[in-house]
């Protein structure tokens, strides 16, 4: 029992940092998360413009114009109910990641079909 108390204090301990983060750590968390996950997405949309003819670069263009519009709409739309709360923040960020990773998803599906019909 006497080295069992000592355990269990070092490692509740350890928790203790991730236990007590604060709103504004989470959302930097967060917002960091989505950087990392905006520039996969841009780098496959880099990648897609390369393969596509004229016509296809400029409806690409427009998709993600209409796209960006969309997904900070529906950030909005995910995160109001915490509408002045420290948890909207975090909330839209949340909602604008899993969106980029949707789309990322999208334009790598895309790229591999262009590519395929390029060979």
């Amino acid at each position: 029992m006497k080295f069992i108390l000592p355990l269990l204090f070092v490692s509740l301990s350890s928790l203790t940092p991730l236990m007590a983060q604060t709103s504004q750590q989470m959302s930097e968390a967060a917002a960091t998360e989505l950087e990392v996950s905006d520039k996969a997405m841009n780098e496959i949309y880099q990648k897609l413009l390369k393969i596509l003819n004229d016509e296809g670069k400029k409806r690409l263009r427009e998709t993600q114009r209409a796209w960006v519009i969309y997904r900070d709409a529906q950030a909005g739309f995910d995160s109001h109910h915490f509408a002045g709360g420290t948890a909207e923040r975090l909330e839209q960020l949340g909602s604008l990641n899993l969106l980029t990773k949707e789309r990322t998803a999208r334009l790598k599906e895309d790229y591999q079909r262009f590519r395929e019909m390029s060979e």
